[in-house]
Parts: C-alpha cells; structure tokens; sequence
C-alpha cells in the first residue's frame, strides 16, 4: 500500500490512531467516534442524530456509545437546566481518560457537591429537639428533610460549566502562500522593470488580473524569465490573458503564476542560432519637454503632445 498524502490547511480534524486501530472498538464505534471529533461544538449528537446522519440503526448507535465510554473516549452527564429541564451533557474526549468508577453518579447534576450536602441536613433535627423532648423522633425527621435536599442542590453545579478541549473547533485559516514562479538566469534591474510592466498592463485587458504591489513583485521573476527567453512582452501578455475562465478569479496572483511555470517555454539552446531581432526604430526629440522617444515615423510626443518632435542622435544612457 502506498498513501499519496495531501497537506490541509482548513476544514480536517486530527484523530490519533490509538482510536482508528483499536483493535478493541468496532467499526461502528469507530466511525461514531470520528464523526463526534469532526463536528463542532454545540452539534446535537443523540441517538437519533447519529442515526440519521451516519445511517446506523439507534441500537448500534447507542452500543458503539457504550464502547466509547467504556474506553474513556465519551462522557455523559445529566444536568438540569435553568428551567428545570433535565439534559445530557455530552463530553467527547480526543484522548482517552479514565471512566468515571459508579456510573450512577453520572446521573446526579455534579458529583462533587452531592456528598457534602447529606450531612446538612442531618444537624437539622437539632432545633426541633427543643420543643420535643424525646429524643426518639430526633432520629425519624431525617428521612423527611432528605427529598427538600435535590432542588436546593441542583442550581448549585449550573455555573460551573467544566471547559472542554478545544480540538475540533476550526483554526482560523491561514492565507496559504503563492505558488513558486520561474527565476531568470541573470535578473537585471531592467529585465525586472520589463517584467513589471507587463504585470501592470494585464488589467487593461481584464479587470479581474489586478494584482496587489506584494504579489507583482512575486510575479515580475517569472515574468523576467519568459522575457529572458526571448519571448516579446506582447506574446507574454497574450499567454497570461487568453483562454481566461468564466467564473470569478478568486487569487488573481496565484493563477497567474500558475501559468506563467505551466506554459514556461523553453530556453534556447546553447549556441542556437538568434532569431530575427526586432527593428530598431529611430530616436527622435521632442524640443519642448526635452523627451526622447523611439517610433517607426514621426509622431506626436507621448509626454507634452508636442505634434513636431525632430529627430536626434542622441543616445540615452543604458544606465540610471
């Protein structure tokens, strides 16, 4: 058998394998006892909700709670609610601990107080041996006072809600890191600069690739790569924006580079001859605001609108 794992950030719950291969606990109890670990708190577990979502009949349902309490993975308490409603309060243990040594104390609304209250009302004969006498009956009123004693205890445990661990409720999830983009060989600032611009420019074409500055800078090396390859911003532009799906982009930055490592084309190889390189236009100034700019034939200057910029030999520095 081999297990081909997967890495959750959201939505799973971590069992321990002291439950799952227990050689103990049935399938049934097993699966039972997963299901109450995955769900969160407050979810109604009865019988007849486990039956129901899991497809179990009651009885098996009510065995495999049986066989969880037994081995300490499952604790049931009856309490009484405000109301004087009686409830079971259900505890699921991802560890298991000791069960409770009697189970008909579980029955009781806490065990810690109830032993401390019979002797109570035991003293309590003792104002009614003024006016009697005998000390006979001093010995028959405590079993009366005994029935008053539950409801004056009951209240006593209800604020004290012991806390649970808190395994199954969900992490807030992590924002999971953008998928990992090509490197250029030799990453130069302008080769960089380059990458930039195509990143910005995508969201003419759809409104959808905008991308934060934190996330272009994650992007522009994989830009810088296409382009070190030889491929022209326009092809690189066309590859990121054509095809795009219907539905909404939720990460726009991660499908981007998604793409920009699944169409990576190939690097040329050594020596291979270099294609046709690309026209180099003239340089031409533009006198007003003192601009140079590259165009196949005059045109009007990209900066002031100056309709009449003249051409000019002068030459940018290739560095800033």
């Amino acid at each position: 058998m081999v297990h081909e794992t997967t890495r959750h950030t959201r939505d799973f719950t971590v069992i321990g394998n002291r439950l799952l291969q227990n050689p103990d606990i049935g399938g049934v109890a097993i699966a039972v006892g997963c299901h109450m670990m995955s769900v969160a708190e407050g979810t109604s577990v009865t019988i007849r909700c486990l039956a129901d979502r899991l497809g179990f009949s009651r009885q098996k349902v009510a065995d495999a709670l049986h066989v969880l309490e037994e081995h300490g993975y499952l604790s049931r308490t009856v309490i009484r609610t405000a109301n004087g409603r009686l409830i079971t309060r259900t505890v699921v243990h991802h560890s298991p601990v000791a069960p409770a040594p009697d189970r008909p104390l579980s029955r009781r609304p806490a065990a810690s107080p109830t032993p401390e209250l019979p002797p109570d009302p035991a003293p309590s004969p003792a104002p009614e041996q003024d006016p009697a006498p005998a000390p006979t009956p001093a010995q028959t009123p405590p079993a009366t006072p005994t029935p008053p004693a539950p409801p004056a205890t009951a209240p006593a445990p209800r604020p004290a809600p012991p806390a649970d661990a808190p395994a199954t409720t969900p992490a807030p999830a992590a924002v999971r890191p953008l998928p990992p983009v090509p490197r250029p060989g030799f990453p130069a600032q302008e080769l960089l600069r380059a990458a930039l611009l195509v990143l910005i420019d995508l969201r003419t074409a759809d409104r959808r690739l905008y991308v934060s500055e934190a996330d272009a800078r994650h992007l522009a090396p994989g830009v810088a790569a296409w382009l070190e390859r030889g491929v022209p911003p326009e092809t690189v532009r066309h590859a990121l924006t054509s095809g795009l799906p219907d539905v909404p982009i939720r990460r726009p930055a991660a499908f981007l580079a998604h793409r920009l490592t699944a169409h990576l084309p190939p690097a040329p190889p050594l020596g291979a001859p270099l294609t046709a390189a690309r026209p180099v236009h003239p340089l031409l100034h533009c006198e007003v605001c003192d601009t140079c700019f590259r165009a196949p034939h005059p045109t009007p200057c990209p900066a002031c609108g100056n309709p009449a910029p003249v051409p000019s030999a002068y030459t940018p520095p290739t560095t800033r």
